[in-house]
């Protein structure tokens, strides 16, 4: 029975090692985040992560990404329509990006309008960003 309990706390131990390297490594690579997170993301050079906002591009009405770009490069945007897939029904738009700075507090700020239209954004969202 001992020997059983010793089994079981190394291996929990190796686990915990793994899961702590595993996060030392690669940071938050892929992390997602979305308009109600709040508090700084917290990042390193070389991480990836994606912001996700809820729009409706069938109003004609999109978000544009205001950052800096020697700290932050934007990979790719996309989007991914509600379900079920219904005419003028919403979705989620997917800023993914990667910090190439490091050492920095910035933002990213993000506006939500129609191009065209020469007025005030009807929605803004900004997300504090700590690069260590």
């Amino acid at each position: 029975m001992e020997k059983n309990k010793k089994i079981i706390i190394a291996g929990t131990v190796i686990v915990i090692i793994g899961i702590a390297a595993y996060f030392a490594f690669f940071g938050n690579q892929g992390q997602i985040y979305n308009q109600d997170t709040k508090g700084p993301i917290t990042v390193k050079k070389g991480d990836t992560f994606k912001i996700s906002l809820i729009s409706n591009p069938t109003t004609g009405y999109q978000w544009n990404a205001d950052f800096d770009e020697t700290l932050i490069e934007l990979v790719n945007t996309s989007y991914k329509a509600d379900e079920p897939q219904l005419m003028g029904s919403g979705g989620t738009e997917i800023f993914e990006f990667k910090i190439i700075g490091s050492n920095a507090d910035t933002n990213i700020r993000f506006t939500y309008s129609r191009s065209w239209e020469s007025v005030p954004p009807i929605d803004e969202k900004s997300f504090e960003i700590k690069i260590k």
